[in-house]
């Protein structure tokens, strides 16, 4: 079945939109909906991690996000959802690309440079996630990128040769994100991190990085159940970041 006609989908197709994530922060969805998607043709200030923006070629790429209401899931483990999307998206591209790795907290990059970025954003109740919405810009036949940007991006037209259907691949990537989010619904964490973890870039490589003491080498050991990252540094300490407050320095291109 194509997800897109999924009765429990909620589906919102938008010419123009300030974000997808905007749509659907306030967006009371219908009563048998378990997940809402909404997908625009082109966004006008696309969002990326802590007010990065995203770029995009009106109707070359895929840029959508999809608005769950989790109930029962902790606020400390609210970073499951955005490792969910992550091996969606991923485990899609994989059909097409090589060397598609995860890096932290949710990019994705093919063979070094960037494809897809995510921006999750969790609304609470007490100690419960009550609404996440869930943003994704995946390049896909875009094949111009701006110059200067501080990661050299690719597209899916640039590596596979040829145009893809977005709306397809709209449809595959919700229907792995919708057994990753059962899995999510009933508890069941620990494959989606296994699988995280494994998928991770750079893990288990001596890297360069910068915090706010400034330039230092480690090894990125794993990525905690809130989303905090660990890195061990050559001394033999662990240090703990939050997004944006590590950098990947660019020595492995």
């Amino acid at each position: 079945m194509n997800m897109l006609s999924d009765p429990e989908l909620e589906y919102k197709h938008l010419d123009e939109v300030s974000s997808t994530n905007d749509y659907l922060r306030d967006y009371i969805p219908q009563a048998t909906t378990t997940m809402t998607v909404a997908v625009a043709d082109f966004q006008t200030r696309g969002r990326g991690q802590v007010g990065n923006t995203w770029v995009s070629d009106r109707g070359q790429n895929l840029l959508f996000s999809v608005l769950v209401c989790p109930e029962t899931l902790r606020a400390g483990n609210g970073f499951i959802l955005s490792q969910a999307m992550a091996l969606a998206i991923k485990g899609v591209l994989d059909r097409y690309l090589p060397d598609v790795l995860i890096k932290w907290p949710n990019d994705i990059y093919c063979q070094g440079r960037k494809i897809c970025g995510t921006l999750i954003e969790n609304t609470l109740s007490g100690a419960l996630v009550a609404r996440s919405v869930i943003g994704s810009g995946i390049n896909v036949n875009q094949t111009d990128f701006p110059l200067g940007l501080a990661v050299p991006p690719t597209s899916l037209r640039l590596q596979v040769g040829h145009e893809m259907s977005v709306e397809s691949l709209l449809a595959d990537i919700l229907s792995c994100f919708r057994i990753y989010y059962d899995e999510v619904r009933q508890g069941k964490f620990e494959r989606i991190r296994e699988q995280y973890h494994a998928s991770l870039y750079m893990r288990g490589r001596q890297c360069a990085f910068c915090d706010v003491d400034g330039r230092f080498e480690g090894v990125i050991s794993r990525v905690e159940s809130d989303g905090h990252l660990i890195i061990a540094d050559t001394g033999g300490r662990e240090r703990r970041y939050a997004f944006k407050e590590v950098k990947l320095l660019r020595n492995d291109i």
